[in-house]
């Protein structure tokens, strides 16, 4: 009967044991688990490898895709330090016009259909700061600068 226990015990140990974990992304991509995919092999958002995450000599940039009345990402929450450069690259299927609530007169950037657009902006002072479609009333992400 001990034997059995054993030999169970034994048995059970090799059915339970865990493979390493396999990294499927390269080393040089970086993801924001909370950030949705504009395509299965695209992230949205991309920092560069060797900075740290919320370092304010890096830009944030943020790919936006607004299609069909949706926007990719929608309501996304990035942390990100006072003084650090924000860039979004924007392709429409529509005209819109992107805004970002940064006080002051905030940031305007206008997108024609098919055509990439980029813009960029530096949060000067702490808060939360929502990135908006002027034409579809969506806020495609929310900034949160410490």
């Amino acid at each position: 009967m001990i034997w059995g226990a054993v030999a169970l015990g034994l048995l059970l140990s090799g059915c339970t044991a865990t493979a390493e974990p396999q990294n499927s992304a390269s080393p040089s991509a970086v993801s924001s688990p909370s950030a949705l995919s504009a395509s299965p092999t695209e992230s949205p958002t991309s920092v560069p490898p060797s900075s740290p995450a919320l370092n304010p000599d890096y830009p944030l940039t943020i790919n936006i895709v607004i299609a069909k009345g949706k926007t990719i990402p929608n309501g996304v929450k990035y942390d990100m330090r006072v003084g650090q450069k924000v860039i979004l690259n924007v392709t429409s299927d529509a005209d819109d016009e992107i805004h970002a609530h940064t006080g002051g007169a905030g940031y305007e950037m206008q997108v024609q259909a098919g055509t990439p657009a980029k813009g960029s902006f530096t949060l000067d002072s702490p808060g939360s700061f929502e990135v908006e479609s002027h034409h579809l009333e969506k806020i495609i992400v929310i900034l949160n600068a410490r």
